[in-house]
């Protein structure tokens, strides 16, 4: 504890305190379980805006992608940034459809389209399974930046901030989360741009940071890192990337949450212009942070710790407590959507299919036990995590989009499509992409394709055999 900054530990606390306070304001608002679900379906496109904004941005975007960078170089703007804009682009132009079903949860839009309310558990049993890993993401993050700058033990900051992310969620659901992401997401976007600018100007501009760049590694600069990803390699990423904003449950109850489709479309428009704005300086401030740590010869053991580092061995105080705001903003921000929404996909989902009789009362008082659940068993697994937080990232996106992408919207728009053609390809394709994941791909073929392909071909089979002895799907029916 001899090297504690005061000045970034005391930033540290207030940070928590304000988010705490704004965690009992929430709480006075949420008077039912709507409220603590989906704001009441009353969240305007301003407010929308910067909780999705903020939603989006997390411990991956700002610790994981920039290490990313300091291990990779700009292809990760070939590949992950660019599906992942893609799919925002794309979702604005389904978000209507969605939005007129009036559904609160994709477990919800997958019952609709398949008329099969035994598809909620199915899918809300894999999206808890996603939840989990991305919490696990987001506390890895934040607890590595907070130990960095503070010398506090690990084990003890992860449970610090798991707290304090817990508390906050569970006491005003999305009220509490969309206010706090108000605030995060303001403060994140105008940190890193801020922080972005110091650099250019400490490393002489953006062409001079390029060239230091290419002349660390000339793979850096190079869209593919000069054959380190093949055309098929990129291809599946930019699916996988893509799936995931299509079949994430927070992005589907932020559409819930608005008052209407004139807000949701308003808000996925502003938010995809502001995303790739950020994404952009995001990466560039990658290159400046590896051009800085190797000029400097300030070495790090993994790349995860290549952006704490810029902050306590380069940047002045002044500066580090900026860039501290936004870490901090894009990780929390993400870890109380994450949370949320295992509230929701616990009680909605799972809890609500097998008790149809229960209460909203009993409802909500379920979905904050299950907050406090996943969020503390999250928790404990961060403490020694399994894998660096890009790598689960990846896991998660390969998992989302085998399952989900092509048999949930294939039944969104193929009227007529067979209902238990749609369960069954949800079924393989999360279990063999993800199976495909663990064996690092199928006979060269990457795990994202082996998933969508195999989730493509059984919806195929199973509607030719099954659509002429059975319901078709489009409303929600009982089982």
């Amino acid at each position: 504890m001899a090297d504690v900054n005061p000045f970034y530990l005391g930033t540290f606390v207030v940070y928590l305190i304000i988010v705490l306070a704004l965690g009992v304001w929430g709480y006075t608002k949420t008077s039912d379980v709507m409220d603590f679900w989906v704001f009441g379906q009353e969240m305007g496109p301003w407010l929308a805006t910067w909780s999705f904004v903020a939603n989006f941005v997390s411990a991956v975007s700002v610790i994981g992608f920039i290490g990313a960078v300091y291990g990779e170089g700009y292809t990760l703007m070939t590949h992950t940034i660019f599906g992942l804009m893609l799919g925002i682009s794309a979702l604005y132009f389904v978000v209507d459809r969605i939005r007129n079903l009036d559904v609160l949860t994709f477990p919800d839009l997958i019952a609709n389209v398949t008329g099969y309310q035994i598809a909620r558990p199915i899918a809300g049993t894999v999206l808890l399974g996603n939840a989990w890993i991305y919490l696990i993401m987001q506390l890895v993050g934040a607890s590595l930046l907070v130990t960095t700058i503070t010398g506090a033990p690990y084990r003890y900051m992860v449970w610090v901030i798991g707290t304090v992310f817990i508390v906050y969620t569970v006491l005003g659901g999305m009220v509490s989360v969309a206010w706090t992401d108000l605030l995060q997401g303001t403060l994140m976007v105008g940190a890193v741009l801020l922080s972005l600018g110091y650099m250019m100007f400490d490393l002489g501009g953006f062409t001079a940071i390029n060239q230091q760049f290419a002349s660390i590694d000339s793979s850096y600069v190079h869209p593919t890192a000069e054959g380190a990803y093949t055309l098929i390699g990129i291809a599946a990423i930019i699916v996988a990337f893509f799936g995931t904003i299509f079949t994430e449950q927070n992005y589907i109850v932020r559409i819930a949450a608005t008052r209407d489709v004139r807000a949701a479309k308003l808000h996925l428009a502003a938010s995809g212009v502001i995303l790739a704005v950020f994404y952009t300086a995001l990466v560039v401030l990658g290159g400046a942070t590896t051009v800085a740590l190797e000029t400097t010869g300030l070495s790090v053991e993994t790349q995860d710790n290549a952006f704490p580092t810029l902050i306590t061995d380069y940047v002045p105080s002044s500066v580090g407590v900026i860039i501290i705001l936004a870490v901090m903003s894009a990780i929390l921000s993400t870890t109380d959507t994450r949370l949320h929404s295992t509230g929701i996909t616990t009680a909605r989902d799972l809890y609500s299919y097998f008790r149809p009789e229960s209460s909203d009362d009993t409802q909500l008082k379920v979905s904050r036990m299950a907050t406090v659940f996943f969020g503390i068993t999250a928790t404990a697994a961060a403490v020694n995590p399994p894998g660096s937080i890009i790598e689960l990232y990846n896991f998660r996106a390969v998992l989302l989009t085998s399952a989900f992408l092509i048999p949930v919207y294939g039944g969104l728009y193929w009227v007529g499509l067979s209902s238990r053609a749609i369960l069954a390809s949800v079924v393989t394709g999360a279990i063999l992409g993800v199976g495909a994941e663990f064996a690092g791909g199928l006979y060269g073929v990457p795990s994202a394709f082996v998933g969508l392909g195999s989730a493509l071909l059984v919806l195929f089979i199973g509607h030719v055999l099954l659509s002429d002895s059975e319901p078709k799907g489009g409303t929600i029916a009982s089982d």
